[in-house]
């Protein structure tokens, strides 16, 4: 009989594989579509495992994620917080729907995220609002179903509880 495992360091490496992710050196026209794969993989970690991954690993991998891209120390962490916040008020809800809704879902609420991040950094750093960031948003939710069955994948393998 295998034993269960907590899960902290499976969900801390999955974090970190994430932000390698995002803070990888890609082609231009690749970086356009690159989808959120932090945000993404935090949203997954909240949805399945509620009682693990709270708002307070939202702020601290936001923390963590503002000190590794260079951006404004505070935002990412209000962003993840708020992410996982909302992940864990409707998880109940999340962890029933079929794969296509959740990304639907995950559509909706990361054009929201999308348009918070951005409003802060149009007081900030005075950025505008593109096409491109639109698109990353849609490829995020695109890729939530392969990000969905990796992590659920992964999830199982390790018999994370």
């Amino acid at each position: 009989m295998h034993a269960k495992s907590s899960g902290g360091a499976i969900i801390g490496l999955t974090l970190f594989f994430s932000m390698a992710l995002s803070i990888a050196p890609w082609p231009d026209h690749l970086a356009i579509l690159m989808p959120s794969w932090t945000l993404l993989t935090l949203i997954y970690w909240s949805i399945a495992l509620p009682h693990k991954v709270s708002i307070l690993t939202g702020f601290s991998t936001g923390l963590l994620f503002d000190v590794l891209t260079g951006s404004l120390l505070g935002q990412n962490a209000l962003i993840f917080s708020t992410a996982s916040f909302f992940s864990h008020s409707l998880y109940s809800r999340l962890r029933n729907y079929p794969v296509w809704q959740q990304s639907t879902l995950i559509l909706m609420f990361l054009a929201c995220i999308k348009l918070l991040s951005l409003w802060l950094n149009h007081f900030i750093v005075h950025i505008e609002y593109t096409y491109q960031h639109g698109l990353q948003v849609l490829f995020s939710a695109l890729v939530w179903p392969a990000i969905f069955a990796v992590l659920r994948l992964i999830r199982r393998h390790f018999k994370v509880q």
